[in-house]
């Protein structure tokens, strides 16, 4: 991902940017509309009674207007904040993020926002000739568009007052971040690519290699590293680069983040494109799913293991989080892994530790699978997302990583059905999750002989 786009990710992802977006665009509405006052006879001034354009009343509705919005605005607010903290508290603090860049909550602040300034402007215009009626002077076109711009308001609250009790039930905020992951999944991991591993002769090449390191000038989780410019300066200057922290990782300032390779044996990095290897990197003090599929499964399996726990004991919300688990997982079983290498011209760039499919399908289900103990639905919806995928992993068009994902998907399943023979009381209970199982067995065994 190239670094504007992910400043724009994260700048569209605070609840200021598009609010002050809207008071810009109400200034600049005020202004037309008093322009077109001015300039223009407005289509509007044979109706004051109905309108309000005589210069007290318009200043009155216009008061009105402004002094409800702002008041409206305020009480949006605190009801932002409200969900923000139940959200926090009832699934995981790392979900904030979602609300927070939601459309529907940026779009209602904004607007409301900016109705109060168009108001504001327009009020300030408005003038009282005293005894000389002639010296008035009244937008009507923007009092009455100001009127409009009320109404619009109401149905900006009545709106959010829905939106939001909508997108606090844990269906939705669970679909929500498999939606924008699953988006993330197709946009990283393209269905049709070649593989290219590192072997024993790069890693002998490496060897005969001089080596430098690029340290990272700052604590915090790497959000984005932009591949394209690396690998455009590795060529530039031909060398290699090794990644030493992947996008989601977290690095200390002044630890390697890249090792960089030359074939001169007296090689010494310029500290000018020390910093321009570092400018490839972007690092915050906190995870985005841009660039970080893990991280929307981390997310999803925050949900889970908070509704697991003894205080929630939420079985409901853990079973969705295992489907919606299991979609997101049906995506990239769909797909091969990234390469882990990088080259330019038939030479090799950029060499970095990409996350298989073995790693995402262990962030997805261990620690569901380790709190799920006697949880009899959560078990069987677990073997049932193995058996979909399993089905799935026959069709990938590449042998080795095939039977390494089958493996994995075989041992989830028996160390399941070891946690069900060990914590569920009930023999009624656990013959049916033996019968499952055995239904699944037989099921791996025969996509075993498919791969």
């Amino acid at each position: 991902m190239t670094k504007t786009k992910n400043f724009l990710n994260r700048l569209t992802a605070t609840l200021w940017f598009v609010p002050t977006l809207f008071v810009v665009c109400g200034i600049f509405l005020g202004v037309f509309f008093i322009g077109v006052d001015f300039f223009f006879e407005s289509p509007f001034r044979y109706l004051p009674a109905f309108f309000g354009v005589q210069p007290s009343g318009a200043r009155d509705i216009l008061a009105v207007i402004a002094g409800s919005i702002i008041t409206v605005a305020g009480t949006v607010f605190s009801i932002t904040i409200v969900a923000l903290t139940l959200a926090s508290t009832q699934f995981s603090p790392r979900i904030l993020r979602n609300f927070m860049r939601d459309t529907g909550n940026q779009a209602v602040l904004g607007a409301l926002v900016g109705i109060f300034a168009y108001c504001i402007v327009v009020l300030r215009t408005i003038r009282e000739g005293g005894v000389d009626p002639s010296n008035d002077f009244v937008p009507s076109t923007a009092v009455f568009f100001g009127v409009l711009l009320g109404f619009a308001g109401v149905g900006c609250l009545i709106y959010f007052i829905h939106h939001v009790a909508t997108s606090i039930q844990a269906t939705s905020i669970i679909s929500q971040i498999a939606v924008v992951t699953t988006k993330e999944i197709k946009a990283s991991f393209p269905e049709h690519r070649e593989t290219a591993e590192i072997d024993e002769s790069l890693k002998l090449l490496l060897n005969e290699k001089s080596r430098s390191t690029v340290r990272a000038n700052e604590s915090g989780y790497v959000q984005n590293a932009d591949i394209t410019e690396l690998i455009r300066l590795a060529d530039q200057y031909d060398l290699i680069l090794k990644m030493q922290r992947r996008i989601g990782q977290f690095t200390i300032e002044s630890l390697p983040i890249l090792e960089v390779y030359s074939d001169d044996p007296n090689y010494q990095l310029d500290e000018k494109l020390a910093e321009q290897l570092r400018e490839t990197y972007e690092i915050g003090n906190f995870r985005t799913v841009q660039g970080d599929v893990a991280f929307g499964l981390r997310q999803i399996v925050d949900v889970a293991l908070k509704a697991l726990s003894p205080s929630i004991n939420d079985t409901t919300t853990a079973v969705t989080c295992v489907d919606y688990l299991t979609s997101i997982m049906v995506c990239l079983a769909k797909r091969p892994s990234c390469p882990s290498l990088h080259s330019s011209k038939g030479k090799p760039r950029l060499i970095l530790e990409e996350q298989r499919f073995e790693d995402f399908f262990d962030l997805a289900f261990n620690q569901i699978r380790q709190n799920a103990g006697g949880n009899v639905a959560v078990i069987l919806r677990q073997l049932n997302a193995i058996n979909i995928l399993s089905v799935l992993n026959v069709s990938l068009p590449f042998e080795d990583e095939r039977r390494e994902r089958h493996a994995i998907m075989q041992l989830s399943a028996s160390s399941l059905y070891e946690l069900a023979k060990t914590t569920i009381r009930a023999s009624g209970d656990l013959e049916t999750v033996t019968n499952y199982y055995k239904r699944i067995e037989g099921s791996l065994s025969d996509n075993k002989n498919k791969i």
